[in-house]
């Protein structure tokens, strides 16, 4: 059982005096049905109480709640009742100086486990009065059953400070406002943080004060809606922070009974992340157009060089038709490169890794780039102490390094400062949340930065897009950062560009560092012209154009052709004339049985048979990894005819 003390109250002094007047016309045993009818119909359980504490009556809400009958509690003491559940030390002492002292009992709880109704929690109310006939004086004591209101004061004590404690350690920003007016009477923390305000500078202001942009003008008729709705939602709020800076946030407002309770959320990083994933999604679907159309077109570059090639041999240095030639020759050059760079894009390029000194590979480039830019530009390098090495085809990331190195010198026709750097830095999660990409690990990192021009977000948000170009028209095919993007993504790695208008641009290229011994560079030798063969091959190729082209090139330089036009074919054949043959040309997609399904039949029947594979199909059709692994040699078109024939007799030299 536990008790607790009675508080002082003002209703004290009026039932001491309403005590010592007495009840005017009251009978002591309440015998007038008046008084009796009042007596048995309060809820309030009540019991009548001489100087000694015995009770002298006990009304009809007394014996039902305590489950008692009038036999076993008239004439008997209180502290005697039930299981003593009165018998309180305190409480004795503010019942017994009621009559003597004239005082009340206000007010005063008690929380017991009682004989025949269990815990409860009850509180107790206790005045002097006087019988008007003897004038004796009497104790009234009122009994109010308080456990369900106290059940739910806790329960309400509880939710208040659940809510304190979400209030508090909530991440989105809450502002509290009051329902006539909007203005702000509390913000948590996480809203103090998000827009720079402390709470004190926040209270009486509007939301407008503290830079949200929702219209809140008509207060009333938004509660209204609230009132209805119990949930308004807002979305792309943008809000300006006491600094400057504007975030993008979701804003909803719920109903808190007196008070309009505000969520603000920052997604500012979520849009972000959404934004790169729409853009990654977009590179994505080109890339898998770009490297389809560089297939059917690498076949038709293949034949215009390989025919374009074959009427530059027939004629004379000083035949008037040769420069038209050598002008067609060009041309399918450059488009070469453009299917290479749409491949580079698409991420579909065969890549030939191997560890690679960063550090050497961008001094290399310095050196190379100190011959094209020009003497305006000054170039500056700060290459970090640390071995880093990454798995990487050099002469691609050079290529991309070229293309950054030569932009940065078109963004400054002036002249100005292009810095190359490198370091070693280990990514973590802090780089994903700020990126929206990336995993954990170490990174060599290589940047480019120039004092030019710079851009603006416009075209930042376009610069890896495949033929996106803010230069003049006839100046920039706009290939070359969509290549580099496409590289770099092959490698594993990433790309990301710094800029603002008039501030330069920096571009970060992240390629995962390895533990490995670095790479040694070897000065590629003046490639010889082809020579003439005598060999047999056996060519496999689906394509009649260059089925024709390249055994009218093989056959002009002595080679004895065999062709087939599908896979089985090739097979067929080859079995026929296995002892002939030196070498099979095999075209990676064919009808039938595909390059490498052919190979490994032609294995059983001969099994150190050369071989060497061709294709325009992209990397991911051909399954390139695996081929690399096992040491085939392969040649991607378009290739020339000098190209076809050095790889061939390379092949067949070993």
């Amino acid at each position: 059982m536990t008790a607790a003390s009675g508080r002082s109250d003002p209703r004290r002094e009026e039932r001491r005096m309403a005590g010592s007047r007495g009840a005017e016309g009251d009978p002591m045993f309440i015998q007038e049905d008046y008084f009796k009818n009042i007596f048995n119909t309060v809820r309030e359980a009540i019991l009548i109480l001489d100087e000694n504490m015995s009770v002298l009556s006990a009304n009809r809400s007394f014996l039902t709640i305590f489950q008692v009958d009038s036999a076993h509690t008239i004439g008997a003491r209180l502290y005697d009742l039930g299981n003593g559940q009165w018998n309180i030390p305190h409480l004795r002492v503010l019942l017994e100086d009621i009559l003597p002292k004239n005082d009340t009992v206000d007010d005063y709880e008690i929380e017991h486990t009682f004989e025949s109704i269990g815990q409860k929690t009850m509180l107790l109310n206790a005045c002097r009065i006087r019988e008007p006939k003897n004038e004796v004086p009497i104790i009234l004591l009122a009994i109010e059953d308080i456990t369900a209101r106290k059940r739910l004061e806790d329960l309400l004590t509880e939710s208040e400070e659940r809510y304190r404690r979400i209030f508090e350690t909530a991440s989105d920003g809450i502002v509290l406002l009051e329902k006539r007016e909007g203005t702000i009477t509390k913000v948590n923390p996480a809203a103090g943080k998000m827009l720079g305000y402390s709470d004190e500078e926040c209270v009486g202001k509007r939301l407008q004060d503290i830079g949200v942009s929702l219209d809140t003008s008509d207060f009333p008729a938004i509660m209204q809606a609230l009132d209805r709705s119990g949930i308004i939602n807002y979305d792309d709020v943008q809000v300006k922070t006491r600094s400057g800076h504007t975030i993008d946030t979701d804003i909803y407002m719920v109903d808190r009974s007196k008070l309009a309770q505000c969520n603000i959320r920052d997604v500012t990083k979520r849009k972000m992340l959404e934004g790169q994933l729409l853009q990654a999604q977009k590179m994505e679907a080109v890339g898998l157009l770009a490297g389809g159309i560089a297939h059917d077109f690498n076949n038709c570059l293949s034949a215009i060089v390989g025919y374009g090639y074959l009427l530059q041999k027939k004629m004379n240095s000083d035949d008037p038709l040769r420069e038209k030639v050598d002008q067609i020759l060009a041309a399918a050059e450059r488009a070469a490169e453009v299917t290479h760079s749409l491949l580079a894009f698409s991420r579909k390029q065969i890549l030939n890794p191997k560890p690679t000194n960063i550090n050497a590979l961008v001094e290399r480039v310095e050196k190379l780039l100190s011959r094209l830019i020009g003497e305006d530009v000054e170039i500056r390098s700060n290459y970090t102490d640390n071995n880093v090495v990454s798995l990487a085809d050099a002469g691609q990331i050079e290529q991309v390094l070229l293309n950054l190195a030569t932009n940065a010198r078109d963004a400054m026709p002036q002249g100005g400062n292009l810095t190359l750097t490198t370091e070693l830095v280990e990514l973590d999660d802090a780089f994903f949340r700020d990126h929206g990409y990336g995993e954990p690990g170490m990174f060599a990192v290589i940047s480019v930065s120039d004092t030019g021009s710079g851009m603006e977000k416009e075209t930042l948000a376009k610069i890896f897009e495949p033929f996106f170009t803010t230069k003049e028209v006839g100046k920039g095919s706009g290939l070359g950062l969509a290549m580099a993007y496409g590289i770099i993504k092959q490698h594993n790695g990433y790309i990301n560009v710094y800029s603002e208008p008039e501030s330069g641009t920096t571009f970060r290229i992240y390629l995962p560092a390895i533990n490995a011994a670095e790479e040694v560079m070897v000065k590629a030798p003046i490639e010889p012209l082809p020579s003439q063969g005598n060999e047999t091959i056996l060519l496999a190729e689906d394509d009649g154009v260059l089925r024709e082209l390249f055994s009218t090139v093989l056959q002009e330089h002595g080679y004895t052709v065999i062709i087939a036009e599908d896979g089985e074919e090739a097979i067929r054949t080859f079995a026929d004339n296995k002892d002939a043959i030196h070498l099979v040309l095999l075209d990676m997609i064919m009808p039938k049985k595909n390059g490498k399904e052919v190979y490994d039949g032609i294995k059983k029947m001969s099994p150190h048979m050369k071989a060497l594979f061709s294709s325009g199909y992209t990397a991911d059709r051909i399954d390139k990894d695996s081929m690399l692994k096992e040491g085939f040699d392969f040649i991607m078109k378009p290739v020339s005819p000098k190209a076809l024939l050095r790889k061939i007799r390379e092949v067949l030299d070993k």
